[in-house]
């Protein structure tokens, strides 16, 4: 998953693993329809012990994505969990993907 955002913001793909811990985030800038769009982007742990500190991120967001890991079907399953925990602290209209 961590991955995946290090794709989308500095155009970089590795192959080797390393679990996020708490919180991370990149930024990405790039032009849309002629104006600049600034783009935060937060990657938030994915393990239990760090769903409170998580959920404190959902507020004030424009959008969130789940993801899994295809190789981890627990991860898949958890899937409902995270999407509870957004329907519960993000805004009503946020984009949920």
């Amino acid at each position: 998953k961590s991955s995946l955002l290090l794709r989308f913001s500095d155009q970089i793909f590795s192959e080797s693993f390393l679990p996020t811990i708490g919180v991370d985030f990149r930024i990405r800038t790039f032009d849309m329809q002629g104006k600049s769009v600034k783009m935060q982007i937060w990657d938030t742990a994915g393990q239990e012990r760090f769903k409170t500190i998580t959920a404190s991120y959902y507020k004030g967001a424009h959008g969130i994505i789940l993801t899994y890991d295809i190789t981890d079907k627990q991860s898949f399953k958890d899937i409902e969990n995270w999407l509870a925990e957004v329907e519960k602290h993000a805004s009503e209209n946020v984009v949920r993907l």
